[in-house]
């Protein structure tokens, strides 16, 4: 298997931003393969506490540079907001800074305030997603591209070839299928019910798709004890849920029903916690029950989880959870890793989780 951190800072919301580039490299040591940030706006810390989500593509490239192995993705780009030959450019240069680290996480997003905000009629955003992602590729493929009365050579390409790896997010049956059939990858969110998830997963491997390489976002949370992490994670839950309740997520379809916001049911249904042996029993359960190889960790809880609790949490994932999980020794070429057509990716293997060090505190 393997594992991301993912949120608006890439899993380390609850972190300073002073500390993110010493979170990112220990991460990496501690075999991590991505990193995955959202696209969030108008998010920032209520009463001191909380996520300060900042520009997904300068913060990725913030990451990059701090960083030599791990993936940069994005989980994910709400594409409708973006103007597609700008993004197209930027993307295709952080994958060259990056050094062909690049996992390009798309959706054509549900969140009416944000299409509202950038003056997106959300009735286009289908349309607008298909034909922006149509644009970018033709804009990182070999042809010229038409723009007003002109032809241009978009330039830089990005280094993997034909293009990044394309994941789209979605809590919806149809939308899968068709990322399926377009040959794209497919990418699931931790706000959703694992009902929700096993119909998607079940909707996209019904047209060829591998659901063994959809990485599954889930929050996570490890301890010393299941007793523990229940103590500690508690306060963070029933913050969490009330948030989440007052942005109005389970009235979106796919998310998960308004009864799941009880903190008992939501510890219960949505987040994976208690003891090393607990969770990995829990991860290996996904891992039957749904045909999944990929967990992607919101470790951070939105910002809430005090920090010293996300380095243990961090340390004990790794250290304790991920080497019962994962072969150290596994390719890093496979689907799960996207990497296609660059030497140095193609050399690349899978960073060993056998280096048992913990988050630095640098």
């Amino acid at each position: 298997m393997k594992f991301g951190l993912s949120g608006c800072g890439g899993g380390f919301e609850a972190a300073d931003v002073q500390a993110l580039s010493s979170f990112a490299r220990s991460a990496e040591r501690m075999g991590f393969h991505g990193l995955w940030l959202n696209e969030e706006h108008f998010q920032g810390p209520s009463g001191g506490r909380g996520r300060l989500c900042l520009s997904p593509v300068v913060l990725a490239a913030f990451l990059a540079a701090q960083t030599h192995r791990i993936r940069i993705g994005f989980s994910v780009l709400l594409l409708p907001l973006h103007q597609p030959l700008r993004l197209a450019e930027e993307l295709a240069t952080l994958d060259i800074l990056s050094g062909g680290r690049l996992d390009c996480g798309i959706s054509r997003g549900g969140n009416p305030g944000y299409s509202a905000a950038y003056g997106v009629d959300p009735s286009e955003g289908r349309e607008k997603f298909e034909k922006s992602l149509d644009f970018m590729l033709d804009c990182w493929s070999d042809k010229e591209i038409a723009v007003g009365s002109h032809t241009y050579a978009v330039l830089p390409k990005p280094v993997q070839h034909p293009h990044p790896p394309i994941y789209v997010g979605t809590y919806n049956e149809g939308t899968a299928r068709w990322v399926a059939r377009k040959r794209y990858k497919l990418i699931q969110h931790g706000i959703q019910s694992l009902d929700n998830v096993r119909r998607v997963l079940d909707a996209y491997a019904g047209e060829a798709g591998e659901r063994a390489c959809v990485p599954l976002g889930r929050f996570v949370y490890v301890s010393q004890s299941d007793r523990a992490a229940r103590t500690e994670l508690e306060p963070v839950i029933r913050e969490l849920t009330e948030r989440l309740r007052r942005a109005g997520v389970p009235s979106r379809p796919g998310t998960f029903p308004d009864r799941d916001l009880a903190p008992d049911r939501f510890l219960e249904h949505m987040v994976i916690t208690g003891s090393p042996e607990t969770c990995a029993q829990k991860i290996k359960e996904l891992r039957t029950h749904l045909g999944i190889e990929y967990v992607n960790a919101l470790a951070s809880f939105f910002g809430l989880l005090p920090v010293e609790q996300l380095r243990q949490s961090l340390h004990l994932l790794s250290t304790e959870v991920m080497p019962n999980l994962v072969d150290p020794l596994e390719s890093a070429t496979d689907c799960c890793c996207g990497k296609r057509g660059t030497k140095n990716n193609q050399k690349r293997l899978a960073v060993s989780v056998l280096e048992k060090k913990g988050i630095a505190n640098e």
